[in-house]
């Protein structure tokens, strides 16, 4: 007989899709929560590419396209909404808020880049 393994040994479905990522699709302007992969994505409306954003993403809604414009603008010049810290005075780093305006994310994305 074949040597007996208890279930626990096995890993679960549960435990992979244990943290639910945003994955935002910019021609639908829409955002599903998915388990984070390692797989390019595509959006079930559209069939477009999906862009996994951080957990800390809110999402604007469909109708306001300037916000949307913003996102795309931050993601496609390498910044997913993880946190941003500035090097402030004495040695401590402070987190840096990101951008409300289009205006605003272009300065941000100067200043930011590295």
């Amino acid at each position: 007989m074949a040597r007996f393994q208890h279930h626990s040994r096995f890993p679960k479905e549960k435990h992979k899709k244990r943290y639910l990522f945003p994955h935002v699709c910019f021609s639908c302007r829409k955002s599903f929560k998915k388990p984070s992969s390692d797989t390019p994505r595509s959006c079930p409306q559209c069939s477009g590419h999906l862009v996994q954003l951080s957990r800390k993403f809110s999402v604007p809604k469909s109708s306001d396209r300037v916000q949307w414009q913003k996102v795309e603008f931050l993601v496609k010049h390498g910044f997913f909404f993880y946190s941003v810290y500035e090097l402030r005075e004495r040695g401590t780093y402070y987190r840096v808020a990101y951008p409300d305006t289009l205006h605003e994310a272009r300065e941000f994305v100067i200043k930011y880049r590295q």
